[in-house]
């Protein structure tokens, strides 16, 4: 590995702890400077996807830093488009070279659709890891699932200009981790690796910013496979269920009528004066301005008694 690609790894990984809430905007500018000083390649561009990360900083709050990124970006895409406009010329070359020289045999149809045929399982086959193929059936098809859920961020990873074969190679990787941390966590108890592989395969669909993290080493499988299922939870789940927990603590209240007083006669259509109404009748003044309170003065078999209070001239009685 060259020192320019390890210059840029390690900018990467400074610069990938500078995403969320809690970024230090100097320190991200300061590193953003430093990988457009870096010399860079496409070579660099894919073995590091460096891209993936500064592209995350287009949308920052600070408008220099969100400048540099988008101006590293299209730098890079700039240096990308050049280094493949080279690539197809020499192409260009060869295929005239081929078509120049004179055909040395011909093929019959049915043996080329056969040959075709040939060629292209192998080609299949080569999307997998090789050492997928030493994995009991299990842990193999384990492993697809989780590559099928990680190919679903492919257009953000596709948005940074990362080649498709280092896209390929990102979330292959990636599953093969996920699903080696998960066999450990279980310690060969299949039915715990089943709920774990369940539970992730579930949250990291519904759940797009884990599933990026997790892609782009802002969280590590080991760390994956040890959440709870809150924190596999998207953001929106989280408040639903604060927002469940919170009803039913309210509701358990010995206060609840109290304290949501203005609520319930909001919805009973109570307001203006019947605020102040009362079903009972003050004998002295009149007055339904009233309020009043039960206790169980006498035996359980009994009526509770009920102790009013006029409001409007403070006479008291008991029904």
């Amino acid at each position: 590995m060259t020192s320019s690609l390890l210059l840029v790894n390690d900018l990467k990984k400074s610069l990938s702890k500078e995403l969320g809430e809690t970024c230090d905007v100097e320190r991200a500018r300061d590193i953003l400077n430093q990988l457009d000083q870096c010399e860079m390649t496409l070579q660099i561009l894919s073995d590091s996807l460096v891209g993936t990360v500064v592209s995350k900083f287009k949308a920052n709050e600070d408008s220099n830093v969100a400048a540099k990124a988008k101006g590293l970006i299209k730098k890079w895409k700039q240096l990308a488009k050049q280094a493949q406009t080279s690539s197809s010329s020499t192409n260009v070359k060869v295929t005239k070279a081929a078509h120049s020289s004179p055909p040395t045999q011909t093929v019959e149809p049915k043996m080329a659709a056969t040959s075709a045929k040939k060629t292209s399982a192998p080609a299949i086959d080569a999307l997998e890891p090789q050492e997928w193929d030493n994995l009991p059936p299990l842990r193999k098809n384990t492993a697809k699932k989780l590559l099928a859920v990680f190919e679903l961020s492919k257009e953000s990873l596709g948005s940074a200009d990362i080649h498709e074969s280092a896209i390929k190679s990102l979330t292959t990787d990636r599953a093969s981790e996920v699903e080696q941390a998960s066999h450990e966590y279980a310690k060969g108890n299949k039915d715990a690796y089943l709920d774990k592989i369940r539970s992730l395969v579930f949250n990291l669909k519904k759940n797009t910013q884990l599933r990026e993290n997790v892609l782009f080493g802002g969280v590590s499988s080991e760390s994956l496979v040890k959440m709870s299922p809150n924190e596999l939870a998207t953001d929106e789940k989280i408040k639903e269920r604060e927002a469940q927990v919170a009803i039913l603590k309210d509701s358990r209240r010995l206060d609840w009528d109290q304290a949501n007083e203005a609520k319930v006669n909001e919805m009973c259509g109570i307001k203006g004066d019947l605020l102040k109404a009362s079903l009972f009748e003050c004998g002295r003044c009149k007055s339904h301005k009233t309020t009043s309170t039960q206790k169980q003065t006498r035996s359980a078999d009994e009526p509770m008694t009920v102790f009013v209070l006029c409001l409007n001239c403070g006479n008291r009685w008991k029904c």
